[in-house]
């Protein structure tokens, strides 16, 4: 009797155990990562340094994301819906109540790449644990940047299709949990502290009404102008 207990148990056991294998096997399908943020260079004494944001969320399903970012105690805002399906993004930032938003394809994003020029992605054997999920690393080396190199550490445990399609690392097949990106002159370094696997509220991916359609180019120049205060 006492036998046939301990080979139930094991048994059971041993179904829990490949069941949490497989669970964990087949990745994150939806959830939300929250990223630290920090600049490098920037100089902590500077007029706006106190205005500079320290968070940043990412909600995202199998092929939807949503970036979100608040600097200047709120009164600067940008969000990105992005489509990984059909490739396309809608670019939203808010300003001391104004709200624009511009729709971008394939073809705009050299506009809003273009601090990086075309990087070549290395990819190396290193490995590392972040938010609790494992990473691998990858180097993007530039030609066009004073920082020559960027240390890009992704995760294929979150099942995301082609989530970096819209940026300079678009051959990054994983979602990326540390790195870095610049934007008018202005590096931002991301470490993600949380993975929170659950269900993300579809009312994330609507279409935003009270945001004024502009042309991507404008919202370039836009995004420039404001930009430029924090670099100061």
């Amino acid at each position: 009797m006492r036998n046939q207990l301990l080979i139930s148990c094991a048994s059971a056991l041993l179904l829990a155990t490949g069941c949490g294998t497989s669970l964990l096997n087949r990745g994150v399908e939806e959830g939300t990562i929250e990223y630290a943020l920090s600049f490098p260079g920037y100089d902590p004494n500077g007029l706006m340094a106190g205005m500079l944001p320290e968070r940043t969320t990412l909600c995202f399903t199998e092929d939807k994301q949503v970036a979100e970012l608040s600097a200047g105690m709120g009164i600067f805002r940008t969000m990105m819906q992005v489509d990984n399906k059909g490739r396309s993004m809608d670019y939203h930032m808010s300003m001391m109540g104004k709200k624009i938003v511009a729709h971008l394809q394939p073809r705009d994003m050299d506009l809003f790449n273009s601090d990086y020029g075309s990087p070549t992605i290395l990819f190396t054997q290193d490995v590392d644990t972040i938010a609790g999920y494992p990473c691998k690393r990858a180097v993007a080396v530039f030609d066009r940047m004073l920082q020559p190199e960027i240390d890009l550490w992704y995760t294929e445990a979150i099942q995301m299709k082609n989530p970096n399609w819209y940026g300079p690392f678009a051959e990054v097949p994983g979602v990326l949990l540390r790195y870095e990106m610049v934007q008018n002159g202005i590096r931002m370094h991301l470490d993600a502290i949380s993975v929170t696997p659950g269900t993300v509220d579809l009312a994330k991916f609507d279409t935003q009404k009270e945001f004024d359609s502009v042309a991507p180019a404008v919202l370039h120049q836009q995004l420039g102008e404001v930009l430029s205060t924090f670099s100061m």
